[in-house]
């Protein structure tokens, strides 16, 4: 009993401490010099496939840039839906908007990193944002981001966006994604290259920034052309060969709703939890044990009553972990309702990870017309 309640109390000083050295190091990013005459050439450069519903507010946001000197271009992933025809009629109205057809899928390679990989080849910029269809972009985001690289030295620049959630789904689960990112680790460990952390670091696909020339110098999508969460694993490359990636908190200016409804996160999730965890099931059962034991396991004990040995260890975990998700709300704009529901959260997000696992053990995964399956290793 005295060792779990030692837990208790270390697992509190640690999120609380993890949460404060990213709090600082997700700094907000300032404003743009309005005075600023001379800008770098961006790529705006978007993957899509069977988009139809999500890409014509991204690109309505993308043509309202408050910038001189941009490029969009969409490659159309063999959608088999109306994403292409609408891509085509966005880019009648607006000249800097170009549209790619996607080349058939070599064996070799998964969809998304290679959908980048093209996208790439079409880039002429100083410059490249890769962001998703479901984005969207203030006015001012392309000043602001390109500003903020500039300053902070970054080779790589990732923002965390707001989150937006409409489904009970959304708002019970995605935020518990959030918090599990910047909650359980310092991202500067994560980032920093002589760190043990740095297997754990990576970059959010829905922006990322890179100057063309250290994208190419990596050697682009073509080193995560096997990974499934290949923005994850695109930052670890970065990080692996000592380029700075800086991280950054855009919530202000730019926003995501990843799904639409509660099926679209169970399969979005499912999709991404076990190779996120590198298809290690020693690492699943470990996050596993976090959202479980951590996030909503003490809860229920406070629930069990007054007289539990356990009672002012748990209460202090679960405070702390109510503390930050309202610090994360507000910082993030994420959802304040669901910082409440933080235990049931968590219970669902573990829930998508066994499912994860079965999915890809069993072959029963499949994500926009694709089969999801194991990796070979050789």
């Amino acid at each position: 009993m005295i060792l779990i309640s030692v837990f208790a109390y270390l697992a509190s000083g640690w999120i609380i401490f993890c949460a404060i050295e990213n709090i600082r190091f997700f700094k907000k990013v300032p404003k743009a010099d309005r005075l600023r005459k001379k800008w770098p050439r961006i790529s705006i450069l978007i993957p899509a496939r069977n988009e139809e519903k999500r890409i014509g507010p991204l690109l309505e946001s993308l043509f309202k840039q408050d910038y001189p000197d941009y490029e969009i271009v969409v490659l159309d992933d063999r959608s088999t839906d109306k994403t292409l025809a609408l891509i085509q009629s966005f880019s009648k109205i607006n000249k800097r908007l170009r549209v790619v057809r996607g080349k058939e899928l070599p064996p070799e390679w998964l969809g998304k990193p290679w959908a980048c990989q093209q996208l790439s080849e079409k880039a002429t910029g100083e410059w490249m944002l890769y962001t998703d269809a479901d984005t969207r972009h203030g006015s001012d985001m392309l000043k602001r981001s390109v500003q903020f690289a500039e300053k902070s030295g970054a080779d790589a620049l990732s923002l965390m966006n707001e989150q937006i959630t409409l489904s009970w789904m959304e708002i019970l689960v995605i935020p518990v994604m959030v918090f599990s990112l910047v909650a359980y680790l310092p991202g500067s460990w994560a980032l920093n290259p002589k760190s043990y952390f740095s297997r754990f670091g990576g970059v959010g696909g829905q922006f990322i920034l890179i100057r063309r020339k250290v994208y190419r110098d990596l050697g682009g999508h073509a080193t995560v052309k096997t990974e499934i969460v290949e923005d994850l694993n695109f930052g670890r490359e970065l990080v692996r060969k000592k380029y700075r990636v800086v991280l950054g908190n855009g919530s202000e200016f730019t926003s995501c709703r990843m799904y639409g409804n509660a099926e679209e996160v169970w399969e979005g999730f499912s999709k991404n939890m076990f190779p996120a965890a590198g298809f290690s099931l020693l690492r699943m059962t470990a996050i596993l044990l976090v959202l479980l034991g951590l996030g909503s396991a003490p809860y229920f004990i406070l629930i069990a009553g007054f007289n539990s040995y356990y009672f002012w260890p748990c209460l202090i975990l679960a405070v702390s972990q109510w503390g930050i998700r309202l610090a994360h709300a507000y910082l993030y704009r994420l959802s304040r309702l669901s910082a409440l529901f933080h235990p049931l959260g968590s219970i669902l997000f573990a829930f998508i990870g066994v499912n994860s696992v079965l999915w890809f053990w069993f072959g029963r995964g499949r994500w926009k017309g694709r089969t999801l399956s194991l990796p070979i290793r050789k």
